[in-house]
This record gives structure tokens, sequence and C-alpha cells, in this order.
């Protein structure tokens, strides 16, 4: 099937996208924020069949203008990057099915844009909902090594790696309709303190400093996901 793919968000993310989508002959244009500024700048005149809607919460800008901005067409898809911090602190297993409860701004931006997009394109839309997002320079435990900000050492941990994230937008976009909500989280969940543990030792990097306090822990899973992506390029996060 002849596709033409615009990505809002050549970034860390959308840039990999562009190029797994070029390997795969289909024709895809994009931004960057140095060219397309939601907040002042038309939205691209290109036409898509495939809409993908990356950008970090532009909490600045009001929730209905963004959706305002994004012009009707006939999309065969529209995918919207949000986030699991939209469950908030809610302890247990979370599914799609889990309610939203989100406790900071950004998360609240969220919600709120996921709401007006599938009320006005609630047929193509997929709201993907990533964990933790890792891959080339970007870990978690990178950073906390190097912060030495304390991390709750019991606290499962809720991560995707980019290669796998790819991959999913990808059969999101083939799906034969669109599933509304994907939480998009690897299926391994290892304490904190095992896993970030592990990875800097094996790096020779400074060791983290955990903490034993018990805070509500949350394991994010999908009900949607094994439909369309049964298998995991890093299924331990490696």
């Amino acid at each position: 099937m002849k596709q033409t793919w615009g990505i809002i968000g050549l970034g860390w993310l959308g840039q990999k996208l562009a190029e797994h989508l070029s390997q795969k002959g289909i024709e895809n244009w994009g931004t960057r924020s140095q060219d397309f500024d939601w907040g002042c700048d038309d939205f691209p005149n290109k036409s898509c069949d495939v809409l993908f809607l990356n950008t970090p919460p532009l909490v600045q800008i009001n929730p209905e203008d963004f959706v305002a901005k994004i012009p009707t067409g006939d999309y065969r898809r529209i995918i919207f990057i949000s986030s699991i911090s939209v469950y908030g602190g809610q302890a247990g297993s979370i599914t799609e099915q889990t309610p939203a409860m989100p406790t900071t701004d950004s998360a609240r931006w969220l919600v709120a844009v996921e709401t007006l997009l599938g009320q006005k394109f609630s047929g193509p839309l997929t709201v993907i909902r990533p964990g933790g997002l890792i891959g080339g320079d970007r870990h978690p435990a990178k950073s906390l090594s190097q912060s030495q900000r304390p991390c709750a050492g019991n606290s499962a941990v809720n991560l995707i790696h980019r290669d796998d994230l790819v991959q999913i937008i990808w059969a999101a976009a083939q799906a034969e309709s669109a599933l509304p909500v994907i939480n998009a989280v690897t299926p391994f969940h290892p304490v904190k303190k095992e896993y970030y543990g592990e990875w800097t030792a094996a790096r020779g990097m400074a060791p983290i400093l955990f903490t034993d306090v018990q805070e509500p822990s949350k394991v994010v899973g999908s009900d949607v996901l094994a439909k369309i992506y049964p298998g995991w390029l890093r299924p331990r996060l490696d």
C-alpha cells in the first residue's frame, strides 16, 4: 500500500522513524523545532496518509489551540505520542483500561490533547503512551549515576527501547482499524536497584544512590499491544 507520512517532530524519536520509513521505501516529510513553531507558524501545507504527532508537552500552548491548528483531512491514521505519566501515581497493574489521573502540568496537558484529538479525529486516531525511553545515549540510569539524585530502588521499571517503539508506531499505522490507546512498555519490570545497578556496573559508571523508601509502584502493561506487536527487539531492555 502506497503511503506518505508526515512527521511533526523530527527529533530523537521522529528521526529514527523517518529513517525506518525511508528504508521501507515509504515517502515521508517532517518538521523540526527550528522550522515549525506551534505557537506562531502555520501547519505545514503538505498532504499525508499518516500524520505522526511527536512533540514534548507544550504547556505554554492551550490544548484547544494546539489541536485546532491540525487540519482535517483524509487521514488513514493519526498517531499522537503521549506518555504513561498520564496515569499519575496510581500503583499496581496499569492497562489501557485504567483511567488517566495526571498529577503534573505536562501530564494534564497530554490528557487534554488526547481528549480533544479524539473528539476531532475519532476514527483514525491512535494514542501511544510510551514508558520511559531508552536508546542511543539516553537512559535513566545514566542520568541518575551522573546526578546522584536519590532513586526509589524498589520501584519497578516501565521502559521501552526506541527500536521497539519505532516498530510499534509502524505496526499501529498498518493495523486494519485504529486502536484508540496503546501502552507501549516493554513487558520486563525488574526493580530499579537491580536493573539500573546492573546497567551502570556493566559500564563502569558510578553507583546510583538508591533509597529503600517504599513508594507506590506501578507495572504498566497492555491489553492490545500483543495483537499488533507480538515480538520484541529489546525484550530485556539491553
